[in-house]
Order: C-alpha cells, then sequence, then structure tokens
C-alpha cells in the first residue's frame, strides 16, 4: 500500500509538470519499481576552501536500509557504514574498537540514499521537473527540497539518464544555492539481488 501511494503521489507530481508529464514518465516508473540497487559511487564533500572526495560501493533496500563501504581514499578503505533498519553499525578496520554503533543516522549520510530523496521528492511542496545535459547525454532532472536538514542541506537535484535510465548524479545545495554534497553514480545496478544478511551487522 505504501508503495502504492508513492507511486500515486509521483504521478501526481509529475502531470503537474507544464504538461510534460509522458516525456518523464518512463524515468518515474523506473524509479518506483526500484526495491533495491547498487553502484559505485564517489561522493564529494565541499567547503569553501575545498573538496573531500571518497568512493565506495552503495547498496540499498526500498525498505530504508543500506550499506555504504568505502574503497577510496587509502586510509579509509575497507570502511563501513550498515543501517540495519533500527540502527548504525561503523566498521573501521584501522582501529582496535573496529565495531561503533548509534540509534540516530546523520543527514550528511542517509541524503546519499536514493530512496532519501524519492521521500523527499514526494513530501516536498516545491518540486521541479526538467530536461538538461550531463555529460553529453540528455537527463531528465528532479529537484525537491530536504526538510529538517538545516541550511546547509536545503535542497537536492537527480539527474537521470533519459537514454539508459540509471541516474547519472545527486547533487544537495545550502539554503544560497551553493553545492555541499555531490554523489557521481556508476556501474548502476537496477533491483539487484541481494544476500539475505547484506544488512545484517557482522561482528568482526
Amino acid at each position: 500500500m505504501k508503495k502504492f501511494l508513492l507511486a500515486l503521489a509521483f504521478i501526481i507530481l509529475l502531470c503537474g509538470c507544464s504538461g510534460r508529464a509522458k516525456g518523464y514518465a518512463s524515468v518515474q516508473d523506473k524509479l518506483m519499481n526500484m526495491s533495491t540497487y547498487r553502484a559505485d559511487v564517489e561522493i564529494a564533500y565541499i567547503s569553501d576552501k575545498e573538496e573531500s572526495i571518497y568512493k565506495a560501493v552503495e547498496t540499498a533496500q526500498n525498505d530504508g536500509r543500506y550499506k555504504i563501504v568505502t574503497y577510496y581514499p587509502d586510509n579509509f578503505k575497507d570502511n563501513a557504514i550498515l543501517f540495519d533498519g533500527e540502527m548504525i553499525w561503523q566498521y573501521n578496520p584501522n582501529v582496535e574498537k573496529k565495531i561503533s554503533v548509534s540509534s540516530k543516522d546523520k543527514p550528511e549520510r542517509s541524503e546519499l540514499i536514493l530512496f532519501s530523496f524519492m521521500e523527499n521528492y514526494v513530501k516536498s511542496t516545491d518540486t521541479t521537473v526538467a530536461t538538461m545535459n550531463a555529460g553529453g547525454e540528455e537527463c531528465t532532472v528532479l529537484e525537491a527540497d530536504i526538510e529538517g536538514a538545516g541550511k546547509f542541506m536545503a535542497s537536492e537535484k537527480l539527474w537521470v539518464d533519459n537514454e539508459s535510465m540509471s541516474p547519472v548524479k545527486l547533487v544537495i545545495y545550502d539554503a544560497d544555492g551553493g553545492e555541499r554534497i555531490r554523489v557521481t553514480f556508476s556501474a548502476f545496478e537496477y533491483n539487484c539481488e541481494l544476500a539475505e544478511d547484506e544488512f545484517v551487522p557482522q561482528n568482526k
């Protein structure tokens, strides 16, 4: 029922976008029928002075569970963040206490997940849909507000390639319109099969 209502809300939003819903229906369908995904991601955290770049494998399921395993830079290699639906588990092989547990997630992390974007898009009172070019490819761009995340994470845009239907990048903006987080996707797998223990914390 929740998935049906989410899909219905998406259709209503798209139908209100200057009569261009037909061109975006396939993107909407692809996103709404996504139950899981896995992708290589490059994550850039952007400040006024520099960009901090991380590369990782991101895996997520539409019930909110996710896992991010970093492989770059070398000093963060094999660091892992896992949300099992209730708790956040952090694994760091470079410290003696390898596992730490927290009950609260950070928006700087949870907003990296596409299912979070989809939820924000449906909830947002100010959304837009447009067609833009990204790296020579025509993309559908969805924009939404991020409620309750503060002035440094005020809104976000998702680029989806119109031909492959794969997400290209997700950018999070501050209240002044400056980029704060940029996630670039590659090797994107829709509805990939996951192991039964994919989001079960491992005692390492």
